[in-house]
């Protein structure tokens, strides 16, 4: 029985015979018949930062930060969403605090109270 060990995800397989695929593979190395392989040496994608799914590393140098945090702030200072029962002027101010663009302001006056709601009416996320 010969033994195959993955140097990146720390997996061993056994074959009868010798596997000519793992053995061009740069990750798979054989092992001895009582050899015990070394722990698990993460490849290049391994070794990059994680997070959670939809989340995006940001950097906090650069002209790009510098907009994001321009961007936090100002959804920090437009404060909590209005009541529901609120009438759809007071919405419609609260969605003009937390317009990012020119296009989004002048959209602001055709749309609903509900659509407003839809679309502002969670607490930003920060």
């Amino acid at each position: 029985m010969i033994r195959y060990h993955n140097t990146n995800t720390g997996d061993v397989v056994e074959r009868e015979h010798a596997d000519n695929r793992l053995d061009m593979l740069p990750n798979w190395e054989r092992l001895d018949a009582n050899e015990t392989p070394d722990a698990p040496t993460p490849d290049s994608v391994l070794k990059r930062p994680q997070t959670s799914p939809g989340v995006a590393l940001t950097s906090t140098e650069g002209p790009r930060a510098a907009v994001e945090e321009e961007h936090r702030e100002q959804q920090e200072e437009a404060g909590d969403p209005p009541d529901r029962s609120a009438s759809k002027e007071t919405w419609a101010e609260y969605a003009h605090k937390r317009a990012v663009s020119d296009e989004e302001r002048a959209e602001i006056p055709s749309l609903t109270k509900p659509v407003l709601i839809a679309k502002y009416g969670q607490h930003p996320a920060v």
